[in-house]
């Protein structure tokens, strides 16, 4: 009986140790489990109407914890995700919320993700870069702002960044010879170049030159994703000339998949354009983006005395864009523009009239100078945009550009000016031949930091910036007779004296001009409702200009600061109900003096030293009707000290003393969609824009004294009224209408000659479907008779009506 027991006993201690041998035998055997299967997503986030990258977007695996950044290029990456189909949901300031389901993630290999994120509908959630240098809501800037996207300017077949603007409150557009295209902006003069008063960008580098002005006859918007406008002086951030406002245009980024197009136009006064794009990613760290244009316009002018008066240019246009790391980001834009124009002469101011009001033979439209394409630019632009995210708070943004730029007048007569003499049919006509070169460097370093102080929401901008200019010009003035007398001309019989009677008279000049500065911006969230903003730029300028062996320098500070509070005092933030934020802005801004003329006499007295701009400003923004109506309004009040104008002495001109002026007004704004189909706008500006304390003195003593204190600014307006609708009729179908009315303005500062106002109707009707757009467009379809522009001398005539047909193709 024991041993029975102590036999099963044994029996049964073998079976368990026998078991536990089987069970761990195949374990064995197996060694090591694999690691699971897993793939990566990577991809880029554009706007859909813009094309522009969307900075900074959160992407998240639906059903995961796992969630990444964006760079600034638009790009992310997701290593690590496991095998399967997945749903990508994607967030952005300004944008909807976007789901991507159905994304296969294979192993070992990255699942390209391209993705279109659909702009917010209501106004105050709209983002913009250009008033903090950082993306920013509309609503919460103390500012004036207005975005115009790539899908606006294609369905208004706009073909210039002055047409693309144009219904901007208060804007003006200003037009000299036909060719040279200024916006100004709150109603400031545009001065003798362009873009003045208004600072241009092109991704953020300036393209002010030497003269504080920008030419944009070199500059195509064949390549724009958007243009953010600011009204207002930001001079805190962007340092000289940003005293009316900033015109920022953005240029295209890499689409997510291969795109190729072909834009063809064609219309009124011979005009033809033809654009060729092709764009797309490259693998899974970068994209590319290439065009290529060409362009003429035969002008609207009665030309007595050429045959081939054309206007035109050839562009090319390259960006690439990299994703070096995780963390870091660069794209690299090259752009080349090449224009070959002829330029006309202007309608002369005889006596208060125009002369063809007086001499009915004259054609209001008559071009009477020397034949041949008088004025010739080329321009380049390299621009390199570089981010490093080191961590969640602390970014840094590197930018630098280079552009070398050429313009040359060529044996140009469009000078015309007194004395006049109505009996003999004449005016006096000043040709010159002038070369100017300059080399432009544009460097810039700044960190965005979140502190968190006191764990309020806060961000810190720091940043120093260079632009140094080099140049040198060559003037040529010709004449008969005597140096700088020009020659008469039969303004209805042009016929141009023997050229071997020609008096030539060259001068040349060579000039730098540097700029350093520090800037720093501090925006905090006081409370939930308010936001507050310091800012401030520190300036310094050097300048030199040697000619005829006379150097001539100087140096100089400025500061510019800027203060402002934007409060909610209505609804919440990102929300659909009704919003309203009022804000206020105090800034202080200045305008370095611009290189000295080659038209000044050699003993004129060159006041080198800067203007100094003060502006307070107040204004508020709304979203009612869940954000079906959005409202503006703004009221400025701003004076400009040290401005310095010219008088001319035969061809040339003589800097006066400096003197004040004075600007103020309002400008109020409201868009309304009316239904899914149907939206429209409307905008007034009002302005009374005077000379404050200003008198010219004269060598000859007071008697001799120009008083301007009191007198309307030229070419500026009392008000700009824009209005006008869109709508879809059917999916298929675009229609917009738009109407600008300008008040009369003064030709001159003395306040002697009125031009009359205007009204200009633009429209355009547009089909697409599919890869197919064909775009109809007309421009003053009203064919008024406008003047854009005036010296007190003479006038421009502004552009006749022009239709334009613009076919566009694209493939995926």
């Amino acid at each position: 009986m024991t041993c029975g027991k102590t036999w099963r006993g044994l029996c049964a201690t073998l079976l368990v140790l026998c078991g536990m041998s089987l069970d761990s035998r195949p374990a064995a055997a197996q060694g090591p489990q694999p690691p699971p299967l897993t793939g990566a997503l990577a991809g880029s986030i554009v706007a859909k109407d813009s094309g522009l990258a969307v900075a900074n977007a959160s992407v998240s695996i639906e059903g995961t914890p796992i969630t990444v950044l964006a760079n600034d290029g638009g790009r992310f990456r997701i290593d690590r995700v496991a095998v399967g189909r997945v749903t990508l949901v994607f967030r952005a300031p300004g944008f909807l919320e976007q789901r991507e389901p159905g994304i296969d993630v294979r192993a070992r290999e990255v699942s390209l993700v391209g993705v279109e994120m659909v702009p917010t509908p209501t106004f105050l959630d709209r983002v913009q870069v250009s008033a903090t240098k950082k993306p920013l809501s509309i609503g919460e800037i103390a500012a004036q702002a207005t975005v115009v996207d790539r899908a606006e300017i294609e369905r208004k077949g706009d073909q210039t960044l002055t047409q693309a603007i144009a219904d901007t409150p208060g804007a003006v557009v200003s037009t000299q010879l036909g060719l040279f295209e200024s916006v100004m902006l709150r109603g400031l003069p545009r001065g003798d170049p362009e873009f003045t008063n208004t600072l241009l960008l092109i991704d953020g580098v300036p393209q002010t030159l030497s003269n504080n002005g920008a030419r944009v006859n070199a500059l195509t918007i064949n390549d724009t994703s958007s243009i953010e406008i600011v009204r207002g002086p930001n001079s805190a951030l962007y340092g000289r000339t940003a005293i009316g406002g900033s015109v920022n245009m953005r240029t295209a980024d890499p689409t997510p998949d291969h795109q190729y197009g072909i834009d063809i136009t064609a219309g009124e006064f011979g005009a033809a354009k033809g654009v060729l794009r092709a764009s797309g990613p490259i693998l899974d760290w970068g994209g590319y983006y290439v065009s290529l244009a060409q362009e003429r316009d035969g002008g609207y002018f009665e030309n007595k005395t050429t045959d081939d008066f054309a206007v035109g240019n050839k562009a090319l246009f390259v960006k690439l864009a990299f994703t070096l790391d995780p963390k870091s980001f660069l794209s690299i834009s090259i752009n080349r523009v090449v224009a070959d124009s002829s330029t006309p002469t202007n309608e002369p101011i005889i006596g208060g009239q125009l002369l063809h009001n007086i001499q009915p033979a004259f054609d209001r439209l008559t071009n009477f100078n020397l034949p041949g394409r008088n004025y010739q630019q080329s321009e380049g632009r390299l621009t390199l945009n570089y981010m490093r995210q080191f961590k969640p708070t602390l970014k840094m943004v590197g930018v630098a550009g280079f552009r070398p730029v050429k313009h040359h007048f060529v044996q140009d007569g469009d000078f015309i000016a007194g004395p006049f003499d109505l009996a003999a049919h004449t005016a006096t006509q000043f040709p010159f031949t002038q070369r100017t070169d300059e080399d432009i460097f544009y460097e810039e370093l700044r960190f965005e930091l979140n502190p968190k102080l006191r764990n309020m929401k806060d961000s810190l901008i720091l940043g120093a910036s260079h632009e140094g200019d080099k140049g040198s010009q060559t003037f040529t003035d010709i004449s008969v007779g005597a140096a700088f007398d020009g020659w008469p001309i039969d303004y209805l019989n042009p016929v141009f004296p023997a050229e071997t009677t020609w008096i030539k008279t060259t001068s040349t000049r060579t000039y730098h001009f540097n700029t350093s500065a520090l800037f720093a911006q501090y925006t905090v969230d006081a409370t939930p409702r308010s936001v507050l903003t310091a800012a401030g730029r520190f300036d310094r300028l050097k300048m030199d200009n040697t000619r005829s062996s006379v150097t001539t320098r100087n140096t100089f500070n400025a500061f510019s600061p800027k203060l402002s509070a934007t409060h909610r005092i209505l609804g919440e933030q990102n929300t659909e109900g009704s919003r309203m934020n009022v804000y206020a802005a105090y800034s202080h801004a200045f305008v370095p003096p611009r290189r000295p003329s080659s038209l000044a006499p050699a003993d004129a007295n060159l006041n080198l030293k800067p203007e100094s701009i003060n502006n307070y400003e107040g204004g508020l923004k709304a979203s009612v009707l869940g954000g079906r109506v959005a409202l503006e309004a703004t009221y400025f009040f701003m004076t400009e000290n040290g401005v310095v104008l010219t008088t001319r002495e035969g061809a040339l001109f003589r800097p006066t003393n400096s003197g004040e002026q004075r600007y103020k007004g309002v400008e109020a704004g409201v868009q309304v969609s009316v239904s899914p189909r149907l939206s429209v706008y409307g905008n007034a500006s009002f302005y009374r824009n005077r000379f404050g304390d200003f008198v010219v003195q004269s060598e000859a003593g007071p008697q001799g004294d120009e008083v301007l204190t009191g007198n309307r600014l030229p070419i500026s307006p009392d008000y700009v009224v824009n209005f006008g609708a869109s709508c879809n009729p059917t999916p298929t179908i675009d229609v917009s209408v738009d109407v600008k009315r300008m008040s009369d303005v003064q030709a001159d500062r003395a306040n002697t000659f009125l031009v009359d106002p205007f009204t200009l109707v633009d429209a355009a009707l547009s089909w697409h479907r599919g890869r197919l757009r064909i775009t109809f467009s007309g421009h003053n379809l009203l064919n008024e008779e406008y003047y854009s522009n005036s010296d007190g001398e003479t006038a421009d005539p502004g552009r006749p009506r022009q239709v334009l047909v613009t076919t566009s193709v694209r493939f995926k």
